[in-house]
């Protein structure tokens, strides 16, 4: 009897990058958010956290950048703005756009 072993994919862990202005309340707002969304739908990540004037100090180790800035286009990552976090407005199509982005 022969047994078949499946090699299963090995998920690698995420890393979502959020950055606003200070790297304050508003990064901590949008990552508890994020948090309970990427739960839900079984995505591992690592929520990294910093203020606009250093994101490029971190953008390169970052699968994804939700920002409440517009970044600069040599910021070579999807981004994702952090607006809808906060008014509602378009809320849904940003949770697709992270979830095409990170599965």
């Amino acid at each position: 009897m022969v047994i078949s072993q499946m090699k299963i994919k090995e998920r690698t862990k995420r890393k979502i990058l959020c950055s606003c202005g200070t790297c304050c309340s508003t990064c901590t707002v949008i990552t508890d958010q994020l948090e309970e969304f990427l739960v839900k739908n079984g995505i591992d990540a690592e929520l990294m956290k910093c203020s606009t004037i250093d994101i490029e100090d971190h953008y390169k180790q970052a699968d994804l950048i939700i920002s409440t800035a517009q970044l600069p286009p040599k910021i070579d990552r999807p981004k994702v703005s952090s607006i809808p976090f906060f008014t509602g407005n378009r809320l849904e199509e940003a949770k697709k756009k992270i979830l095409k982005i990170l599965k």
